[in-house]
């Protein structure tokens, strides 16, 4: 298999066939990393509305203090309730980076293509078809285990999902292997890695993370699966079993949950300094701590079904736990600088750069509360809170482990991944589809997003504190949960109706995203080459890219921000 393929020479009888037929036949035979990566998002952007519906479901459910039972019984609850986890890893966050950055990271890095386009161009089916699979499975009964009894029909369909679960990941560990592999070996002359835009470098950082640990994610699926198909084992047994859900709940759990959230920093990154309209103040500062907070997301080992009782002891955990906050935090400051810096320019009289992205201080506050600034800063500010809470959950004498602090720090950290991938497609939308977004759309579909992820993580975090479980389902025709009775069970149903109008905003924001897509894609509005004065080299195509992405080579790279060097040689920046 070569690392890039050259661009297919067109076919004049499909050329004259039907448009529609065209697009299909396109769909499933192009190497052209752009419309793979637009795949990868319109799949990620279906997931996360059908995701935050059953969020919303789970919530009312929750926030319901009547008898009445919405899902019929505790089993079908808890289908959904993992569903609803694991789909919003694997179906909703990883893809929308995934995409992102097949489209994005080969411009960046000067590449023609991604490293292995028809293994991207695989890896992208497979997931549809994996996440199909599981979509089905789910709704027949399956799932990540029951607990009111297995039932020999209801094995079967956990089996199922299982598989879809193991060929998403499958999909997911590809197309990492691409993108890293484009990351590493076809960058442009002269960038070397400390060179290398944010993003393309979080990608880097974050896709070594998933190739270390999603492949024990597989090997335990495998293990439960061989133990479901081997007969009545111990995950399938009459009496029913959470232990599926036990074994793979460390995937959206601290630290590997902070593993997806990674992209965050770097969309913090590649943004602040367009805000800024000048050179990142810390870009080694930035690289170094991007690092640090993959370091510190590695998971796997953090097991708590094959670690016993003493699992939120264990030394590791604590530490990574309340060192996690620390890259975040650090990421936060070094893009405070560089808009500091650049207001701190424009109050002297002089300014960084009079090239692309210069200008007055309006216009860098114009930029800065952009919907792609608010969206960085929003995104940065939500894993910060997540990391914090995350913090909160490793101290011991609060003994938070079990409650809803762990569902608080799983939303934070995941919709803030969310909010920096809608930032990012927002960004990067004449180069992903050649179209603008439109502006006030996005504004006030970031918001709606950030402000329902913080009621929801904040209604969970302080249930957490007055003891409320993770799992809080209530038996039909009692008042008790299914788990031990919180300290102050009217408090936590305050938080509980927090939490459900926080999930319906989230779902009104996704409801935005998809209005402001389909408006896009019947706009015919020219869109500039490099309409916010990015630095990057994605930012010297045309827009949309051409085929190849690049006219002729970029030059040889000397600094992050080659665009800025371009427009210096040509004194154009003081």
């Amino acid at each position: 298999m070569t690392m890039t393929d050259s661009p297919p020479v067109a076919d004049t009888a499909l050329a004259a066939a039907s448009p529609r037929v065209v697009g299909l036949f396109d769909a499933l035979t192009t190497t052209d990393h752009k419309r793979i990566g637009r795949l990868w998002l319109r799949s990620g952007v279906l997931a996360l509305l059908a995701a935050t519906i059953v969020g919303v479901v789970l919530t009312v459910e929750n926030s319901n203090s009547s008898a009445d039972d919405i899902f019929g019984g505790v089993n079908n609850y808890f289908q959904y309730f993992s569903a609803y986890r694991f789909g919003l890893v694997l179906l909703v966050v990883a893809p929308l980076f995934v995409g992102l950055a097949t489209v994005v990271v080969p411009m960046q890095v000067g590449a023609t293509n991604i490293a292995f386009p028809r293994a991207a161009h695989g890896a992208v089916w497979l997931f549809m078809i994996g996440a199909g699979i599981t979509v089905v499975s789910v709704a027949a009964g399956g799932g990540w285990g029951a607990l009111d009894g297995v039932s020999s029909g209801e094995r079967d369909a956990i089996a199922l999902t299982l598989v879809g679960t193991a060929l998403v990941i499958v999909s997911l560990l590809a197309a990492s292997i691409c993108i890293a592999t484009t990351v590493v070996s076809l960058r442009t002359a002269g960038m070397n890695l400390l060179r290398v835009p944010l993003f393309a470098w979080s990608m880097l950082v974050a896709t070594s993370v998933w190739l270390l640990t999603l492949p024990v994610a597989l090997g335990n699926l495998a293990l439960i699966y061989l133990d479901l198909r081997g007969g009545p084992g111990e995950y399938g047994t009459a009496g029913g079993s959470g232990a599926i859900y036990a074994q793979l709940g460390w995937l959206v759990e601290q630290p590997q949950v902070y593993a997806f959230a990674i992209p965050v920093l770097g969309v913090l990154g590649q943004i602040a300094p367009v805000a800024a309209g000048r050179r990142h103040a810390q870009h080694m500062v930035a690289v170094a701590l991007i690092g640090l907070f993959g370091l510190l997301a590695v998971g796997g080992w953090s097991q708590p079904f094959f670690q016993g009782g003493n699992y939120d002891e264990n030394f590791v955990f604590i530490v990574f736990g309340l060192f996690a906050v620390l890259p975040v935090l650090g990421s936060i400051g070094a893009a405070t600088d560089t808009i500091a810096k650049r207001s701190a320019d424009d109050d002297g009289g002089a300014s960084a750069s009079t090239g692309p992205g210069a200008g007055t201080a309006g216009a860098g506050i114009s930029r800065l509360l952009s919907v792609h600034g608010l969206g960085a800063i929003g995104a940065a500010l939500l894993l910060l809170a997540g990391t914090v809470a995350g913090l909160a959950r490793v101290i011991q004498p609060w003994d938070l482990g079990g409650r809803t602090t762990t569902t608080a720090v799983m939303n934070l950290v995941l919709y803030g991944a969310v909010v920096a991938a809608i930032a990012g497609i927002w960004f990067w939308a004449p180069k992903i589809s050649g179209r603008h977004l439109p502006a006030a759309m996005g504004r006030l579909v970031l918001l709606d997003l950030v402000a329902g992820a913080v009621l929801l993580g904040a209604a969970d975090f302080v249930s957490g504190f007055l003891e409320a479980p993770a799992f809080g389902y209530q038996v039909a025709g009692s008042t008790a949960p299914l788990m031990a009775v919180p300290s102050d069970q009217n408090l936590i149903e305050v938080m509980n109706v927090v939490g459900a109008a926080g999930a319906v905003l989230i779902v009104l924001g996704v409801l935005g995203v998809v209005a402001a897509l389909a408006k896009a894609a019947r706009s015919d509005e020219p869109v500039e080459d490099n309409p916010y004065g990015g630095q990057t080299l994605e930012w010297a195509t045309s827009s949309p890219p051409p085929s190849g992405n690049f006219s002729e080579p970029p030059e040889r790279v000397v600094s992050e921000a080659p665009l800025l060097d371009t427009v210096r040689e040509n004194g154009e920046e003081a």
